[in-house]
């Protein structure tokens, strides 16, 4: 989880940049997903998945944009 909510400003500035394909950032985004399919338990997990949820949505904003 820690991974996919670090990964979210990499992808965001990749795009932003034009430094990460749209390809190559679906597939980064790909794995932030997978990372939030299970309900975490712990306190500070659910608070990262609520970070790569919202992450997500910027995300999915910036690829359908592109597409």
């Amino acid at each position: 989880m820690r991974a996919a909510a670090a990964l979210i400003p990499i992808i965001e500035n990749g795009l932003t940049q034009a430094k990460l394909s749209v390809e190559r950032a679906a597939g980064m985004a790909s794995f932030c997903e997978w990372t939030i399919r299970s309900s975490p338990q712990d306190p500070a997990a659910v608070k990262l998945a609520e970070t790569v949820v919202i992450g997500m949505q910027r995300i999915r904003r910036v690829l359908s944009a592109g597409s």
